[in-house]
């Protein structure tokens, strides 16, 4: 018995100086190598603080061509505060979890006042769940994960995270789509081909994109804006869900009240959920209309310098309502 008892505790204690050893010498080049992009802007912020934090994805930074302002949400929105100080943490096609565990790398005492996330309403469908570009991106989560340095770098040799193939992730989508159908279209599938074939390619994309009800027990994206809601509880932060404009007078125009209802639907349950939870929700699912959405040719959330600053605009105007 004390044979095994020193077993133990000499494993225990080979374990600790491994990772003392490992935090100390490669921890630092091992987490630039394969989480730089993401573990930069942690730094960043650790570094500066902010009194206003916003993270964001592309719909953030992206601007039209013949835009003669390209400042970006988070710009638009630190001129309406000049005396604070407005940064940002973005990466593209980021999503709830992304921004939790940006969060949660920031030190307890780092100086945040507000932090404004965008919530993205095409990021809770299965389109982008089980997007492919979902494993590249698990990767570079890693090395950011609220676990002992050494296990996070086991887990990247080990490959053990969320590490599908293209037609794995395809296959994903389609068992969510035959386990979910929506009253009067049995299938999310067949109704975007339908649309099409008859109406325009783009009508499918959208039905794709946005042909869905938020399972609040069971949407993965649900599950991690609730953990920034309570991250931010314990850490005395203002939180704002920025609900990202989508273009629905094309939505409607192209696909019609089937898809629009839904759509709406949906963006009241996200304002309604989180508004109990105490976090300020901006809906600006309507705010900007279709002649100020960048892109033809996806159901991006890419505005012209005209739709950025109505976002900009109603979350200053939110921010000021609550001081």
């Amino acid at each position: 018995m004390k044979t095994a008892l020193k077993t133990i505790l000499l494993l225990l204690l080979l374990v600790l100086l491994a990772e003392g050893v490992y935090e100390l010498c490669f921890w630092h080049h091992d987490r630039m190598a394969y989480s730089g992009p993401l573990a930069k802007q942690v730094d960043r912020i650790n570094a500066t603080g902010a009194d206003i934090l916003y993270l964001g994805e592309s719909s953030n930074h992206t601007y039209g061509l013949d835009d003669t302002d390209t400042a970006w949400i988070s710009h638009l929105l630190g001129r309406h505060f000049p005396e604070k100080h407005v940064a940002d943490m973005t990466h593209d096609a980021s999503h709830a979890e992304v921004y939790y565990l940006l969060l949660k790398n920031l030190r307890q005492d780092c100086p945040i006042g507000t932090v404004v996330v965008t919530m993205n309403l095409r990021s809770f469908s299965p389109g982008w769940i089980y997007s492919p570009l979902e494993t590249a991106l698990q990767k570079r989560m890693v090395m950011l994960r609220p676990r002992p340095p050494l296990l996070n770098r086991a887990a990247l040799s080990f490959k053990a995270y969320d590490i599908k193939t293209e037609q794995q992730r395809y296959e994903q989508m389609g068992h969510y789509w035959e386990g979910h159908p929506l009253p009067g279209h049995p299938s999310v599938p067949r109704w975007a081909d339908s649309l099409t074939a008859d109406v325009d390619p783009i009508a499918g994309i959208f039905v794709r994109n946005f042909a869905f009800t938020i399972d609040t027990l069971h949407n993965p994206r649900v599950r991690d804006f609730d953990r920034i809601v309570r991250l931010a509880e314990q850490r005395g932060w203002h939180l704002v869900f920025n609900l990202l404009p989508e273009d629905m007078e094309w939505a409607d125009s192209l696909v019609g009240p089937d898809l629009t209802t839904l759509m709406r639907a949906n963006a009241q349950l996200l304002e309604q959920r989180y508004a109990r939870m105490g976090a300020t929700v901006v809906n600006n699912l309507e705010a900007v209309p279709d002649s100020l959405f960048r892109d033809r040719d996806w159901t991006t959330e890419h505005f012209l310098y005209r739709g950025r600053q109505i976002v900009a605009d109603r979350l200053a105007d939110a921010l000021r309502s609550r001081n």
